[in-house]
């Protein structure tokens, strides 16, 4: 998982985010987002509900509502902890803007972008809460598929 990232993702800095509040929820936001963007995303939370700790099915759930939310898996980490990242999920707004709605811990994120439709309505229906890239219980078909596993 770790070499699928780094060779296909790309990373968002902590100047470029902020933890806010969005429809009642704590989340992480890139600075740059609009106000017509912010209630777009408003109305997604709204009507996904986010829950703690599981952020693969809420970002899941936020690409479902709105196409505009491009789901991502990477990592994420929080300032002041040693602890190198944690396996984690959000969205891109238009593939440019980050929007957390699990979280508003972590200052850093390196992920990739999942853009294949199938492969999403899939895990979303079969396993929204394992993610793709490291889900160990379909022995990492998504990474096998394209060469990282074996």
């Amino acid at each position: 998982m770790h070499a699928y990232v780094a060779d296909h993702g790309r990373g968002v800095s902590k100047s470029d985010i902020e933890q806010t509040t969005v429809a009642g929820r704590s989340i992480t936001l890139s600075t740059d987002v609009d106000t017509d963007d912010q209630n777009l995303i408003a109305d997604g939370i709204q009507a996904t509900n986010p829950t703690e700790k599981e952020c693969f099915a809420n970002a899941l759930r936020m690409w479902k509502h709105n196409s505009r939310l491009k789901y991502v898996e990477g990592f994420a980490a929080m300032n002041g902890l040693d602890a190198g990242g944690f396996e984690h999920a959000w969205c891109l707004l238009d593939g440019e803007h980050l929007v957390d709605p699990t979280t508003a811990s972590f200052d850093h994120y390196y992920g990739v972008v999942i853009d294949d439709p199938e492969i999403l309505h899939r895990y979303a229906e079969e396993c929204p809460h394992e993610g793709i890239l490291g889900n160990h219980k379909d022995r990492y078909a998504f990474l096998r598929d394209r060469g990282y596993v074996d």
